[in-house]
């Protein structure tokens, strides 16, 4: 019992959300702290709101990068406190202010994620000033104690980032295996499954990519600002197993054959059970491996899985002998199983990585923002340019509603906005749900709170905790993080006026109104409709996939190199086939009647996935494969039939593509009859693209 305890809570303080969370607690603590000494609760709200927007403005980057990231964070916060100080007494110039602010600061995250993160912290530092514009003593006094807060979280966290510089990047990099391994849990379902449930498992792979593909381009630009600095054997080490992890992923995605026929064909339950047991323990020691990772524990790989890999090759070959399989079905299945050894392989290599010699891999970096990028974002076309007309409106009209109504804590609307507020309607809609339920449970529980802890320590207590609470659930469910927030806002008023139930009925009524604002901006003002988006998403992925596909055939029997070529193409397709599925779930939350072609839109976005794994398939195998005759004429057509795939769905005319698929014959090496049997499969896939292509050319009509 207490070494399970002790494994829990060692699993506990490691999370990822967790451990963000406990540095904004110390923040929060030492405030708190200060506040029983001096007995200056308005300063200690002040300092603690500072905090909040300090931790939520902060990005991940190694130690210098982060100083320089921190201070560009407090001029932008001293510039918005400042502003909204300075305007507050005259309401048309904060009318204009506001507005033209709001805006520069949306558009400012073109230059990247880093800088879309500052400029929101700037935004809700803006709107902390605006709650208590109207009783500051002087112009400098909320603006300096704000970014005072800010610059204390500063601190906490880059002395935490001296003492673990490598934490983050350890989380992000448990959270990709333990993505991998619901792909791998999920792809145990395969065997059996029939055509309908087949395709439900495609969709279902496709959404689950979306989560490895996420975690691993967090891990990657984790790994990116850390390795121009100093080398040491930990960042090594972990650049090692995230590429051991997209070798992984590529043979994890990878399909050999039809799933949906294989029980028919093969007629033996018993290996295809031990296809699926295969595959469940594969997904177990991904998870151990993603939790040794978290925890900082070396990893131990079970014999387990190698036993069951000869078992179930022992078994293939027992019922070979009894039915005799062709070799169109037999071979496939040999290379399935060996793709499945390959991956338990890998995963036992990490238990003890060898130190590498030489110059560490590279990485590919994003390239540099170029002028021609920027002014691509001057268009109305751009997502980014109409959500900053969005947030500057909305905050405006906001602000003209509490003016009208002289409503006296108003500018929950505003911040309401800013947080429900979303690119995208499907974002909004989500968002807008969590806010409305997390304020209506957090006034729940404060309301009995504030009743039975009248006193001041346990307030600050609850008021601690509730911050605390706030940060572990901000990035996971956005539902409790209000609820949390909510809670810490009530304690907060209480403590400064004593008016913390007196806000309850305020704080429901301007959530309201301000979700209400936001959902009308979204819905009425430039709706992007998913139906709209996705020629030009299925387009992109098609494209990549070829280019995904041209990288493989090229290195066909060259030896197991993973050049930064290959990887980034690699990336590129895994990284559109996401992008395509989450299109596609945001459309389940649109308005029915602008769900246009759901049937058409899911079956482009399965057959898509498919087409990938199929490829995946080569590139696992692209070592020992050998070259078949017409191969270059064979790349022709399939780059041919996925480029004229690409152009249907646009809208655009295309030529009918030239060639032939691959002949299969019986006396070919196992090596040629692989190669050939999946290139029928991607030709397949290509075609069938196609002809769904040719139908949503209506798609571009809507």
């Amino acid at each position: 019992m207490p070494t399970d305890f002790l494994g829990q809570l060692r699993r506990f303080l490691t999370d990822s959300h967790v451990y963000f969370a406990l540095k904004v607690l110390i923040a929060i603590l030492g405030i708190l702290g200060f506040s029983l000494v001096t007995g200056d609760l308005k300063i200690a709200v002040l300092l603690s709101l500072g905090v909040v927007a300090g931790a939520i403005a902060e990005t991940d980057d190694h130690l210098w990068g982060r100083i320089k990231n921190l201070t560009m964070t407090l001029g932008c916060f001293l510039f918005a406190s400042f502003s909204v100080q300075f305007l507050f007494p005259w309401p048309w110039l904060f009318a204009l202010g506001l507005a033209s602010s709001s805006f520069l600061f949306v558009m400012v995250g073109a230059l990247g994620q880093r800088y879309a993160t500052i400029s929101f912290g700037s935004l809700l530092i803006a709107i902390y000033t605006m709650l208590g514009a109207a009783n500051a003593p002087n112009l400098y006094y909320q603006p300096l104690l704000l970014c005072a807060g800010a610059l204390w979280y500063g601190v906490v966290s880059l002395l935490w980032l001296w003492l673990l510089p490598y934490k983050t990047l350890h989380e992000q990099l448990a959270q990709g295996y333990f993505a991998l391994s619901r792909y791998l849990l999920e792809k145990s379902r395969f065997f059996p499954a029939d055509e309908h449930g087949s395709q439900a498992i495609r969709h279902n792979l496709a959404l689950l990519n979306i989560e490895v593909v996420q975690a691993m381009n967090l891990a990657k630009a984790s790994l990116n600002s850390r390795l121009g600095q100093h080398r040491s054997p930990e960042l090594a080490r972990l650049l090692q197993l995230y590429l051991l992890a997209q070798e992984i992923h590529e043979r994890a995605t990878s399909s050999h054959y039809p799933y949906s026929q294989l029980e028919q064909d093969l007629k033996q339950g018993i290996v295809l059970e031990g296809f699926q047991e295969v595959l469940l323990q594969l997904s177990e020691a991904c998870q151990r491996l993603g939790y040794s990772i978290l925890v900082h524990k070396p990893y131990q790989h079970s014999r387990r899985s190698h036993w069951t890999l000869e078992a179930l090759g022992d078994q293939l070959e027992f019922t070979h002998l009894k039915q005799h399989y062709p070799s169109s079905l037999l071979t496939p299945m040999k290379f399935l199983r060996r793709n499945l050894a390959s991956i338990n392989a890998l995963l036992e290599s990490a238990a003890n990585l060898p130190e590498p010699q030489g110059e560490l891999p590279a990485l590919a970096r994003a390239p540099r923002i170029s002028w021609q990028v920027l002014r691509q974002h001057l268009s109305l076309d751009s997502m980014l340019l109409r959500h900053a007309i969005r947030i500057s409106l909305g905050l405006v009209v906001g602000y003209g509603i509490l003016q009208a109504f002289s409503l006296d804590k108003g500018y929950w609307i505003l911040l309401t906005v800013l947080f429900v507020c979303q690119p995208s309607y499907s974002a909004t809609r989500r968002r807008l749900v969590q806010r409305m339920l997390g304020t209506f449970i957090g006034i729940l529980l404060g309301v009995p709170v504030l009743l039975l802890f009248p006193d001041l320590q346990s307030q600050l207590v609850v008021m601690g905790l509730a911050a605390f609470l706030f940060f572990t659930q901000v990035r996971l469910n956005y539902s409790a993080a209000v609820c949390f927030i909510t809670l810490y806002v009530l304690m907060a008023f209480n403590l400064l006026d004593n008016i913390g139930l007196a806000i309850v009925a305020p704080r429901l009524l301007d959530t309201t109104v301000g979700c209400l604002l936001s959902y009308a901006l979204v819905a009425w003002l430039w709706p992007d409709w998913q139906y709209k988006r996705l020629p030009a998403l299925i387009a992109r992925s098609l494209s990549a996939n070829a280019g995904y596909l041209d990288k493989v055939l090229s290195a066909l029997h060259q030896g197991r190199s993973e050049s930064l070529d290959y990887r980034l193409a690699r990336k590129q397709a895994h990284q559109a086939d996401s992008e395509l599925a989450l299109a596609w779930q945001s459309m389940l939350v649109e308005p029915p009647k602008h769900r246009h072609f759901l049937e058409l839109c899911f079956s482009l976005t399965w057959h898509n996935h498919a087409l990938l794994s199929y490829i995946s398939a080569l590139g696992a195998h692209r070592d020992t494969l050998e070259a078949i005759e017409g191969l270059a004429e064979i790349n022709g057509y399939l780059m041919q039939t996925l480029d004229s795939a690409a152009l249907q769905i646009t809208g655009q005319q295309a030529d009918q593509p030239i060639g032939h698929c691959p002949v299969l014959s019986p006396d070919q090496s196992e090596e040629h009859l692989m190669l050939a049997q999946q290139l029928n499969l991607i030709s397949r896939q290509a075609e069938e693209l196609l002809a769904l292509a040719r139908q949503t050319r209506l798609l571009t009509q809507g």
